[in-house]
């Protein structure tokens, strides 16, 4: 059985969205979590009414303590062998969860993972899913794809992870950028990795997200994760160093980038970010057969991070 994981919180607009998209799955054997983060809006309600109607689905209410705390909570009830997490505002396609079952057992990996399609609010997601790759990674391998922001990215979401890993890798509490903190961590825990660019989660952006506030702390938690995986890799990986370095500069730019007052407002800040940048005016990325690349700042993705 999977279990769903779905974090509540003041999504009154979009939640029933979510909630009918997983329902709707034609995979069956499910059941659906929706932890609702002390919401103050219709949202606990709306929880509940869709506990009464189906039996797959179970409602945690609880204390208001973040995306972080509710995914823990959620993945602390879970009685399915393997977990996936997908946000309230988004959606998933009628065949998400078959798809990350197929993938798992058709490639005898330990985790799934599919592609992901961003689209704004107002706007109704197109998908081209004619053509689209499989892979098989190592766990490291997969990591590494990760850094370089390659088929995969730090994302919790379209993943099928087992729940023992999940359950043994919680998401940092008081945290923003928690998946940059937590799921590097999944992939260096499984062996296989299987993946599809066929894209099965919708994920939605909205302008007054996390994503999208002014400066704060959740731009700092970007560079601390950043720095994090920089650090991991020293320890732990070598020869993951210049990707990690990689996926650090794309994500100093994009604070960088997305703060035009930086210099101004946040002169610390902005000089941490401008005393990488400076010493790292180009990242040597190493491919497979031995060719070195140079990373230039405008060839960084300025996407979901």
């Amino acid at each position: 059985m999977i279990s769903v994981v779905v974090p509540v919180y003041k999504v009154e607009k979009y939640l029933c969205r979510c909630i009918d998209s997983i329902l709707n799955q034609t995979f069956r054997d499910f059941e659906l979590i929706l932890v609702d983060d002390g919401s103050p809006d219709k949202c606990p309600e709306i929880c509940d009414e869709y506990q009464e109607k189906s039996d797959k689905v179970s409602v945690i209410h609880k204390k208001n303590g973040g995306l972080s705390d509710a995914r823990n909570e959620g993945v602390s009830r879970a009685k399915g062998e393997y977990i996936t997490f997908i946000d309230s505002d988004d959606f998933v396609s009628d065949h998400y969860l078959e798809t990350l079952w197929k993938l798992k057992s058709e490639y005898k990996s330990d985790m799934a993972v599919t592609g992901i399609q961003t689209f704004f609010d107002g706007e109704k997601p197109y998908l081209k899913n004619k053509d689209y790759n499989s892979f098989l990674f190592h766990g490291i391998e997969a990591l590494q794809n990760v850094l370089y922001q390659k088929y995969l990215d730090t994302s919790a979401c379209a993943i099928l992870i087992p729940t023992n890993i999940a359950q043994a890798y919680p998401f940092p509490v008081g945290r923003y950028h928690e998946d940059e903190f937590t799921t590097y961590k999944f992939y260096e825990a499984v062996s296989l990795v299987a993946v599809t660019t066929k894209k099965q989660y919708y994920y939605l952006q909205r302008k007054n997200s996390i994503m999208h506030h002014e400066f704060g702390q959740e731009c700092l938690d970007e560079l601390d994760a950043a720095d994090n995986l920089v650090e991991i890799c020293k320890q732990k990986h070598p020869e993951l160093v210049s990707a990690a370095i990689a996926k650090k500069f794309s994500d100093y730019c994009q604070v960088l980038l997305g703060n035009k007052k930086l210099r101004q407002e946040h002169p610390e800040c902005y000089k941490r970010i401008m005393d990488f940048l400076n010493h790292r005016e180009t990242v040597e990325k190493k491919e497979e057969k031995g060719t070195i690349f140079t990373l230039y700042l405008s060839e960084i993705p300025y996407g979901k991070i």
